[in-house]
């Protein structure tokens, strides 16, 4: 079954070029299964191409971290997974909200799609993700990422990566599993949650899974400074960047139907600029400062059904509902003009549909399409409509729809040792059209394999940024463009070991872009991007040892916007150059230690008086970035697992993060108004684990 869409994947045809059993050339050393060595460097992966791949002759740059890394490492949410990759940063924008920084670009705001078993949980008004206390990797069975535009098969918000979360099947064999976490930060603040794993079969041939849990995540216990408007400094001590997070992900499967439902709940408090001053009382029951709290829904429930014809022919159909709901409380004053725009009612109704070809020789055929339908419903403070109609602003509306026709073509050709993958995807709705095609040549041969790859994606802009009063309106906006080229090139050194070198040019165009005037705020094409750099990795495991070593850098390329770039115009702002990981494992008898390391070079952050001009009109922002470097930093983490500590199917681990620094800034990675924000990362777990 297909974790990306719940349906049956077509593989017939290119399976036995495919299919892990090639490794069996090569002599294990003392100690290893085949098995792991086929988890390790054949990974079949699904999220390059909606076709079951080896990792090796999937079209894309392909990341896969499995359920024995996450438990090995003793990562504790999906940011720390993402930290250990090549190519990730991570940036601020605003307190207790982390996005994602990818190969130099800012990719936090609708440039990389993140699912949940293939469901969008980008939220649907601009695609950020808070990756900091969202998603708990104890409820991730395995993580598929595409590091590079993906624009070609899943559309919009997929233009520099593509994160797959896949949680336990209906039809996994292993046993559930039950985990209570404590969690401490620095001294005094606490937090924890609890996780429950299961799957069952039924004589009639239903599955079901269900994955459940809640987290508390305290963030930081340094003191955050509001650059923007008053230069005051604001406690982080008290919980108000405390974030709390209920998870729901479950699967049905019976009578040839599968059912996928992910729903994930949000709360926190909010400190952030704007949040002190005669205009914004002390909210009742939260921290002075505290800007206001907000509650959030993500949540996405999924109907497919596949149909299998003669002739290796197949159809796969599939219907979605997503919704995103939130209600906030937050002052009225000049920073919201008036507009309660968090809390909004956004949903998305999907239908698709595509035909699967097993072609006569080793090669798939993919041909579909489908209708997307979003709505937005917002209201001010007052209950009034909070949406405007663009080409008459005095006009205001409490809702709004948008429809977005689509079709994709892909075709997939093995040819012994040399594969071709060509195809793309056109989207055209009441606001705009774009197209992303993709090229993708691999060859394996032996111990070697080798990828050229070209991409294109596009990022439309939403119903939130054309109709919401909140921004001020100058214009329609295009779809945002990026282009990637990437060579990639693997060994597999022996049986128990691959090394891989990816080289990749990356651009941004067009770029969908804030602007501020005297505190309206709007969206605008503005700017460009352009990268390049080198990820490198190594991978080693055997039974009782093993571990991984990557490092990833990447520099300006080109004519680059100076509002992305520091002021000395030869790194991008926020954002380390270089950033190197080192992990390893070593198994005595029921004890495990895993120790880790990431190191991030030094990097360019804005200064205050810089984020303090964000209030200037904008035909002097180009001129107004001012940086000033920013220590590189190491990150220690150690994790220690005792198996069967209460008997057989218990097991207690200890995870330690960020032993060596405890105070680092994470920074904005673009020119605005949001100050560098301090964490304070420096946290204990204790996980105790049942299995039954």
């Amino acid at each position: 079954m297909n974790p990306l869409t719940g349906g049956l994947v077509p593989r017939a045809r290119l399976l036995p070029l495919l299919s892990l059993p090639l490794l069996g050339q090569d002599s294990l050393p003392p100690g290893q299964q085949p098995d792991d060595m086929a988890r390790l460097l054949n990974t079949p992966v699904i999220i390059a191409s909606r076709l079951q791949q080896n990792q090796e002759e999937a079209p894309s740059a392909v990341s896969v971290v499995t359920r024995t890394d996450i438990e090995r490492y003793g990562w504790r949410e999906l940011a720390d997974i993402l930290r250990t990759l090549p190519g990730f940063d991570f940036g601020n924008d605003g307190t207790a909200l982390i996005g994602l920084a990818e190969r130099g670009i800012w990719a936090h705001e609708g440039k990389a799609l993140l699912m949940v078993n293939g469901i969008q949980v980008s939220p649907l008004h601009n695609g950020n993700v808070n990756y900091y206390g969202s998603y708990p990797a104890e409820l991730i069975e395995r993580v598929e990422v595409i590091r590079g535009p993906g624009s070609a098969i899943y559309g919009q918000f997929a233009g520099a990566a593509v994160i797959n979360l896949i949680t336990r099947s209906a039809e996994d064999p292993e046993a559930g599993r039950f985990t209570l976490r404590g969690s401490s930060l620095g001294a005094g603040n606490f937090g924890g949650g609890g996780f429950l794993v299961t799957n069952g079969q039924f004589s009639n041939g239903a599955a079901i899974s269900l994955n459940v849990g809640y987290q508390s995540s305290p963030f930081s216990r340094q003191p955050y400074v509001d650059t923007f408007f008053t230069g005051r400094s604001f406690s982080q001590d008290q919980g108000n960047t405390r974030r709390e997070v209920t998870n729901l992900f479950g699967e049905v499967r019976a009578l040839g139907t599968s059912v996928h439902l992910v729903r994930a709940a949000f709360q926190e408090a909010q400190v952030d600029g704007g949040g002190s001053g005669n205009g914004n009382p002390v909210l009742p029951g939260l921290p002075p400062g505290t800007l206001g709290t907000a509650s959030r829904i993500v949540q996405g429930i999924r109907v497919q059904r596949s149909f299998a014809f003669d002739h290796g022919l197949s159809l796969e159909t599939r219907g979605e509902l997503l919704e995103n709901t939130g209600g906030s409380v937050f002052p009225q004053d000049h920073n919201s003009n008036g507009v309660n725009h968090s809390g909004t009612e956004r949903s998305r109704f999907i239908l698709d549909a595509s035909l699967h070809w097993n072609l006569p020789y080793p090669g798939v055929l993919i041909a579909g399409g489908g209708l997307i339908q979003d709505r937005e419903r917002s209201v001010d403070l007052q209950n009034q409509g909070a949406l405007r109609d663009p080409k008459d602003p005095t006009v205001l509306l409490p809702q709004q729809t948008l429809q977005t026709r689509y079709g994709y073509l892909q075709y997939t050709q093995q040819a012994g040792a040399f594969g071709l993958t060509a195809g793309g995807r056109y989207e055209d709705s009441d606001l705009s059209n774009a197209f992303a095609p993709r090229l993708g040549l691999t060859f394996v041969q032996g111990r070697f394999n080798a990828k050229l790859l070209y991409g294109e994606a596009f990022r439309s802009p939403t119903l939130f940024q054309t109709y919401s009063t909140f921004f001020a309106f100058k214009g329609y906006l295009r779809p945002e463009i990026i282009r990637s080229r990437e060579l990639e090139l693997g060994w597999r050194l022996n049986g128990s070991s691959v090394v891989r070198l990816n080289l990749y040019r990356m651009s941004v165009t067009r770029s969908i872009s804030f602007g501020l005037d005297n505190y309206n705020i709007y969206y605008v094409n503005a700017g460009s991007t352009h990268s390049k750099g080198l990820e490198a990795s190594l991978e080693v495991r055997n039974q009782t040892w093993g571990g991984f070593a990557n490092l990833s850098y990447t520099r300006p390329d080109g004519q680059v916007d100076p509002f992305f770039l520091g002021s000395g115009g030869n790194a991008f702002l926020g954002i380390s150059p270089l950033k190197v990981n080192v992990g390893a494992y070593l198994r005595l008898g029921p004890v495990q230690v895993a120790p880790s390391l990431l190191y991030a070079s030094a990097r360019e952050g804005q200064t205050a008086r810089s984020a303090q001009s964000g209030i200037a009109p904008d035909d002097l922002l180009p001129n107004l970035v001012e940086s000033a470097p920013q220590p590189g930093r190491v990150i220690v983490n150690l994790a220690l697992t005792w198996k069967e500590w209460l008997g057989v199917g218990t097991e207690a681990r200890l995870s330690a993060s960020n032993l060596g620094a405890a105070n680092y800034p994470i920074l904005q990675p673009y020119y605005g108004a949001h100050a560098p924000l301090p964490a304070n990362d420096r946290m204990v777990n204790l996980d105790l684990v049942w299995r039954f």
